[in-house]
Formats: C-alpha cells, structure tokens, sequence
C-alpha cells in the first residue's frame, strides 16, 4: 500500500498506530489504534444539533431563509 500511495510514513505527533489484522476469510483489514488520540482530544462545547432535531423545530416555522457562505451572498 505504500509503493501505490494509499498510506505514507508519518513523523506528526498526533499519528495513530496502524495494524493489519487478518480477516476469517483470509482477507486483511487495516485497523488503526485511536485510543492515546482520544484520550487527549477536548470534547466540543457547542455540537451541531442533530439533523432530525432541525427539521423537528422548522415544523412550525412561518419564514426560512437562505445563506451561500462560499461566495458571500
């Protein structure tokens, strides 16, 4: 995987272990250790709400609007 690109050698301070575990039907599958990562990632204080608790509140809603924040309209 190395030799075509998929995976490159990486010397950042937040790299995650890799290993290649072998699959029942002799198969490989790439697992990667995220546990020292999460153990020191913040939890976010405002989280996005969920998708289905949006259209829930738009139920009653009267007026909507639209923003396109890639080109400033």
């Amino acid at each position: 995987m190395k030799d075509t690109g998929i995976i490159r050698k990486s010397c950042s301070p937040w790299a995650s272990p890799v290993v290649i575990v072998d699959k029942k039907g002799g198969d490989k599958q790439i697992c990667i250790d995220y546990r020292k990562l999460n153990a020191i990632t913040k939890a976010d204080t405002y989280p996005f709400p969920r998708i289905d608790d949006l259209l829930e509140s738009f139920g009653q809603a009267k007026w909507f609007t639209t923003l396109d924040l890639a080109s400033g309209n």
